[in-house]
């Protein structure tokens, strides 16, 4: 009964984060999450309580998904290797991991367009461990590893935030093997070409 019950949550969470990811928190409703993971309309609120409740589960379990991934990348980061390995290693990691989970990426997109956002408070832990990984590439090209991460935030994640707007007036896809191994390549070069310039005029704060 157990196993059951966990497929059936999993089953809710999948069809929720699939609704909210396309449609937004207010166009989604628990009933068509219920007929689209196989079960009764009542069966997401007894899981969950309420659509917000079931929405902040799916936040949580995409910032957990991402902070998974990137687990990866902060052991490929040697402190005694050169910066440039550990901005490879981490570019790498975040651009495959964009490429490959759009639920993901329209789902922050969209708390990004909130007034107050649900992710932000998600967002310390993993934020927290990329910057622990990334402080001594930071602290050897002397500059902020906070300012480090969001230059390489910035710049990987701008296509896809743009793949169906800017991207196709650029004949470009983001998600196509070619431009992602090419992006990967230039992010790398422009974040190491700041580094070594050692961040002058830009804020240090």
């Amino acid at each position: 009964m157990e196993r059951d019950a966990d497929r059936t949550r999993q089953s809710i969470l999948d069809a929720a984060e699939d609704a909210f990811a396309r449609q937004g928190f207010d166009g989604t409703s628990l009933q068509e999450i219920g007929g689209t993971a196989g079960v009764s309309r009542s069966t997401p609120a007894y899981f969950f309580g309420n659509k917000n409740d079931l929405y902040e589960a799916v936040l949580a379990r995409v910032v957990e998904r991402a902070q998974t991934a990137m687990l990866g990348a902060h052991a490929e980061i040697d402190p005694s290797q050169p910066p440039e390995d550990a901005v490879a290693a981490y570019v790498g990691a975040f651009l495959d991991f964009l490429a490959n989970d759009q639920a993901y990426l329209r789902l922050i997109q969209r708390e990004a367009l909130a007034g107050a956002s649900r992710v932000a408070t998600l967002f310390g832990p993993p934020v927290e461990d990329t910057i622990d990984a990334l402080t001594p590439a930071a602290e050897k090209a002397g500059i902020s590893p906070q300012r480090l991460l969001l230059d390489i935030f910035a710049l990987c994640w701008y296509p896809f935030a743009h793949e169906h707007t800017l991207l196709p007036t650029l004949d470009m896809t983001p998600r196509d093997p070619d431009f992602l191994l090419e992006h990967k390549e230039h992010v790398v070069a422009l974040i190491c070409g700041l580094m070594r310039t050692g961040g002058k005029g830009r804020s240090r704060k």
